[in-house]
């Protein structure tokens, strides 16, 4: 009833956020903003899972969960009930792999056993073939001199011909080039031209309309003097009448030169323009009478050298293949003939050798990368370990144990209360609740480290003293607070006497035989 609460079916469904962050999803083999994970269960008893509403089996579940780093069977990441004593009595070589895994440091682990294993195998075939190589030696040397010459004169005449091709597009290239600037300069002579030709009929509107106010102030000039002998004019109107005409034939006059230079240089444009069409359908020949060598060429080549570099070139390769001399056809079957045993093994012994010092480098520095990222690790949160401890009277450390060994590794947590020196946490040495603050003391150190989105913890306080209890809980709300992007699950019995913000509380009721739930807080923002 608690699951199925009455019905024939129940289904439970986490909803993952799966937006690109970097332009990179969390699980980037699905491509939707949200993944739907879903579990059902029918009351015979039968389920399945679904992705997205489509079925698929608990392997590809554990697959997503783990990419993201939710390992729900890793006790640091869902301690489930009664996980507290287990915990407690895992091996330090256990517990070592947990925190590898639940920080994300796995990856360094898999990678010294991947080089482990390569290196057992190249020690088997390394030894294999110095065996067989032993057998097979023989002197090749006719051959080989043979066979480098064939090879090498091959490599001239693609080279050869290679460079024939590049002559080719550089002389297209170089038409091209002519043209594009021809064709630029007549552009931009042309645009001059069209501004100059503008320029000019400007100048000539404005040239006429001054004639016309000039014959204007002329006429009102000449009426001005009769005026003037008539007594009926002022002699200073005629004096600005007079200035007037003066400025408008000397801007006339500016107007016109002005006009006659812009001609002039019009003039100049024009033969230059003709001049430029002239050289511009000469480069256009040219072009054309090269480009009938570009089905020759093959693909295009975007060459930076001038003719001359590249025909300098052709001549040493000429004079280079004259020197090789003829070299038999069947030098290279020849020469793989004899040396097929031989050189294989040889060749493999060098490889495998090599292949030997560099796994021996590459397994001693992921080793030193391993014991660096995980003493680092351990120094980072001892002393939010002490921290914790502190707050409820306890003392302790976390210590690395056989790092030079990464199968006898491990990790130890030592943990004392009440003024007792601190001693290895296992299933005898504290009480219930000593063991539970210590393992929380242990989990809480590393939140800050976890890689996974979702953590919970059941029942880790059944053991503690309200005090404890208490303190635990403030703790945890505490970072729950500090860590917005994390959405932490705590299930207790107990009551709850600190609650954090930003936590949403449910409980789940037996009311008469029947199971119920309800949301009795959640804090806003």
């Amino acid at each position: 009833d608690l699951i199925r609460r009455g019905k024939d079916t129940a289904r439970v469904t986490l909803v993952l956020d799966n937006r690109a962050e970097n332009g990179k999803r969390p699980v980037p083999y699905i491509n939707n903003d949200i993944i739907s994970v879903s579990r059902y269960l029918k009351k015979d008893g039968t389920y399945w899972f679904e992705i997205n509403g489509r079925q698929v089996s608990k392997f590809d579940v554990n697959r997503l969960f783990k990419g993201v780093g939710m390992n729900p069977d890793n006790m640091l990441i869902i301690m489930h009930q009664n996980m507290i004593e287990e915990f407690a009595i895992t091996s330090p070589e256990e517990k070592l792999r947990m925190v590898e895994e639940a920080v994300g440091f796995s990856q360094y682990r898999r990678a010294i056993y991947e080089s482990e294993e390569r290196l057992n195998r190249i020690l088997g075939e390394e030894e294999a073939t110095s065996q067989l190589l032993a057998s097979a030696e023989q002197t090749l040397a006719y051959w080989k001199e043979l066979n480098d010459r064939f090879n090498e004169k091959k490599s001239l005449l693609e080279r050869k011909a290679y460079l024939e091709r590049e002559l080719i597009w550089a002389q297209i290239l170089k038409n091209e080039r002519a043209v594009a600037q021809i064709e630029e300069k007549i552009r931009l002579k042309s645009s001059q031209l069209e501004a100059i030709e503008k320029g000019i009929r400007t100048k000539s509107e404005e040239a006429g309309a001054l004639w016309g106010e000039y014959l204007l102030l002329k006429e009102k000039f000449r009426t001005l003097l009769l005026g003037v002998k008539n007594g009926e004019a002022v002699l200073k109107e005629l004096g600005l009448a007079d200035e007037r005409l003066d400025e408008v034939v000397k801007k006339y006059v500016e107007l016109r030169i002005d006009e006659a230079v812009m001609r002039y240089r019009k003039g100049e444009l024009e033969r230059e323009l003709k001049e430029l069409r002239s050289s511009l359908e000469e480069a256009r020949v040219a072009l054309m009478e090269s480009e009938k060598f570009k089905d020759k060429a093959g693909e295009r080549i975007e060459t930076t050298r001038t003719l001359l570099e590249i025909s300098d070139e052709i001549k040493f390769v000429n004079a280079h293949l004259l020197s090789l001399g003829d070299v038999p056809e069947d030098a290279p079957s020849m020469y793989q003939a004899y040396l097929k045993t031989y050189n294989e093994l040889k060749q493999k012994a060098e490889v495998v050798g090599e292949n030997r010092r560099k796994t021996i480098e590459e397994l001693e520095e992921r080793k030193r990368v391993w014991r660096g990222v995980m003493e680092k690790l351990v120094e980072e949160i001892n002393p939010t370990y002490r921290s914790v401890l502190g707050r409820v009277g306890g003392t302790g450390a976390i210590r690395l144990l056989n790092m030079d060994d990464p199968d006898r590794a491990g990790v130890e947590i030592t943990v004392g209360f009440r003024g007792t020196s601190p001693v290895l946490l296992d299933a005898y040495s504290q009480s219930g609740g000593e063991r539970a603050v210590a393992t929380m003391a242990f989990l809480l150190a590393l939140q800050d480290h976890l890689k996974s989105p979702v953590r919970a913890v059941d029942e880790f306080d059944v053991h503690m003293d309200p005090h404890n209890r208490e303190s635990m809980m403030r703790m945890l709300f505490s970072f729950m607070n500090d860590s917005s992007d994390v959405q932490f699950i705590v299930i207790t019995p107990s009551q709850l006497t600190a609650v954090g913000e930003f936590a949403n509380i449910i409980f789940v009721q037996n009311v008469h035989g029947r199971s119920e739930v309800a949301k009795a807080a959640a804090a806003s923002a």
